[in-house]
């Protein structure tokens, strides 16, 4: 999954009904207990077609989880449970897992969701191999309808984190998928979950309607809008005013409307690590000895707390602590100017410019202000920086297509699957690019799925400890995710970092 980012970057779920009206969210401070409408505030959009077979970015699961549902959920605080499935088992060696599907769901067009549909969304996905989905599913096989409304999936390698897949794959029906195709289902997609699709304008808003049929517990809001408000001073000046109910902020914002009267602030550590992506192979990257200077520079330390206030966390893994992976007894890492200089010197660097790319708005609060921090430090020890900013869109199509970084690169995972198999087998097995790719990192994401517990952790340490050694990726930190929301809106953040809504309401108690 693409980050916020992933992912996690970032799809897109439709489903074409008849046309309504939109009822305006109330101004903030007035009385909306009897409010039915919310409009969230996105911090993006997907980058490509808004189809769950393929798209796998964040921007894309909160609409997706709108519209659609999957064989399991993690609840606010990153607990797993059955959502389309009601139970699960595993062979002695995880590479079989038997999922029974509840009998009482239906797709909005009135069809009940059947094994054969499950089994069709993730080998569609298996076979639609430039998708997102696909690049965090390397072990799955195939999937087949099984005995009393049960899915078996056959994986191809032990897995013994399959279940927290599951919760990122959007279940659609077989014969509207087949019968549409991806374009023409990304135009009018069918799904089972508390919201239909209304409309979509894409770099405006996606609007769902309230589905009166669900199967679980139905939402209480009539009408949901995302839309799209890539900066967040306006994102912020937007709930304050009340044409938005909840978004993203900044981490220096936060202070600015604590006490607020029109905004509540709802905050919590999220589930992403923001990064510095290299390309090793280009101009004086390809010296590992450039690397390590740049990564022995960085003021990790300022960065969190001039910068981001202090919400933020230290993190030069690649899993944030909330993640499977994160080991709580790995080094911190050190700044050390003098040995950068040194390496530098050995390296014969001579201050040939190395660019900088970035966003300049969407995923990554402050990300401007975040790479001119970088260029000033790697400018303390003779390195030269030339920032590259661009739009949010560009700057993820340069990574998840595999055009070549120039040079460094600004990035950030948020595995919605609380898992760090997705980040790692992007990062270091080749999903992404070439560049963090070895034989030997490749090895250790394989080992990773064979064992569980401490010994998982154990490996992800060993990889973590050869990226550094390599100065491969270079991890910066953990950010707090902070939210303006309308004061009279029910509404918490989650732990994976997606905006859910079917539980949403308005009027305090």
């Amino acid at each position: 999954m693409r980050p916020i980012t992933r992912s996690v970057a970032t799809g897109l779920a439709i489903l074409a009904f008849s046309t309504f009206t939109l009822t305006a969210c109330a101004p903030a401070g007035t009385d909306t207990a009897s409010a039915t409408s919310l409009v969230v505030g996105a911090v993006t959009e997907p980058t490509d077609v808004p189809d769950p077979i393929s798209d796998g970015s964040l921007a894309g699961y909160n609409y997706y989880f709108a519209t659609f549902d999957q064989l399991a959920r993690f609840d606010a605080e990153g607990v797993i449970g059955p959502k389309l499935a009601t139970e699960w088992k595993h062979n002695a060696d995880f590479t079989e897992w038997t999922f029974t599907i509840r009998d009482d769901a239906k797709f909005h067009n009135g069809d009940p969701v059947k094994a054969s549909d499950v089994a069709f969304t993730y080998n569609q996905i298996k076979a639609t191999p430039n998708g997102d989905p696909a690049t965090y599913m390397e072990m799955f096989a195939s999937a087949a309808a099984g005995p009393d409304n049960t899915v078996v999936f056959s994986l191809n390698a032990p897995f013994s984190a399959w279940p927290t897949i599951t919760t990122g794959v959007s279940i659609v029906p077989e014969s509207v998928y087949t019968k549409l195709g991806s374009a023409g289902f990304a135009a009018a997609p069918v799904g089972s979950g508390p919201f239909v699709f209304d409309h979509y304008t894409r770099g405006v808003e996606y609007v769902v309607k309230r589905n009166p049929d669900y199967w679980g517990e139905k939402a209480t809001l009539e009408t949901v809008t995302f839309k799209t408000v890539a900066d967040a001073d306006a994102r912020l000046n937007g709930v304050q005013s009340g044409s938005l109910d909840v978004a993203l902020i900044a981490p220096n914002q936060v202070a600015a409307v604590e006490g607020s009267q029109s905004v509540h602030i709802e905050s919590r550590v999220s589930n992403g690590v923001t990064f510095l992506g290299m390309n090793a192979t280009a101009g004086p990257l390809a010296d590992q000895r450039v690397r390590e200077a740049i990564a022995l520079s960085i003021d990790r330390d300022a960065i969190v707390k001039s910068l981001l206030a202090g919400r933020a966390t230290v993190d030069n893994q690649l899993v944030a602590e909330n993640v499977g992976g994160f080991d709580p007894k790995y080094p911190a890492p050190v700044r050390d100017t003098d040995k950068a200089k040194q390496l530098l010197a050995a390296a014969g660097y001579n201050g040939t410019p190395i660019p900088f790319q970035y966003a300049t708005n969407g995923r990554i609060p402050l990300s401007s202000e975040i790479a001119q921090s970088i260029q000033a430090n790697l400018a303390e020890v003779g390195i030269t920086i030339t920032l590259q900013g661009t739009d949010q869109s560009s700057h993820s199509q340069m990574i998840y297509t595999k055009k070549a970084a120039t040079g460094i690169y600004l990035n950030t995972y948020a595995p919605s699957t609380m898992d760090g198999d997705a980040p790692i087998a992007s990062m270091f097995g080749g999903q992404w690019n070439d560049y963090a790719m070895l034989p030997e990192t490749q090895a250790l994401v394989a080992k990773t799925r064979t064992v569980g517990g401490q010994d998982r952790i154990d490996v992800y340490r060993e990889l973590f400890a050869l990226n550094d050694a390599k100065a491969l990726l270079i991890g910066l930190y953990t950010p707090d995710a902070s939210y303006a929301v309308d004061p009279d809106l029910n509404w918490k953040p989650r732990a994976d970092g997606m905006i859910t809504v079917d539980l949403a309401s308005f009027g305090k108690d």
